[in-house]
């Protein structure tokens, strides 16, 4: 018997779209409020956190051939199904 893909991972802040190591091309050009996400690009999530004080939810990802971890925020309490608009897992 196999075990069902699980499409979401929970942290203490609640559930993740997004699944640690797994890849995702971005679906179309955004600002995020630190980085700015080109459509076509192929990330690998890298891990999630939590500011309580700040009131967001961080995504960050590594892209082939660069150093740098990208992020995209989301507010506590952001409608996190946009996440769909952005990204899609490949």
């Amino acid at each position: 018997m196999s075990t069902p893909k699980q499409s979401v991972e929970s942290g203490p802040w609640g559930r993740s779209p997004f699944v640690i190591g797994r890849g995702y091309r971005v679906r179309r050009d955004f600002l995020s409020l630190r980085d700015t996400f080109v459509a076509g690009e192929e990330l690998t999530c890298d891990s999630e956190a939590y500011s309580r004080y700040d009131g967001y939810i961080g995504y960050f990802f590594k892209q082939a051939g660069t150093t740098k971890l990208r992020s995209w925020d989301i507010t506590e309490g952001g409608n996190l199904e946009v996440w769909k608009d952005l990204f899609e897992e490949v």
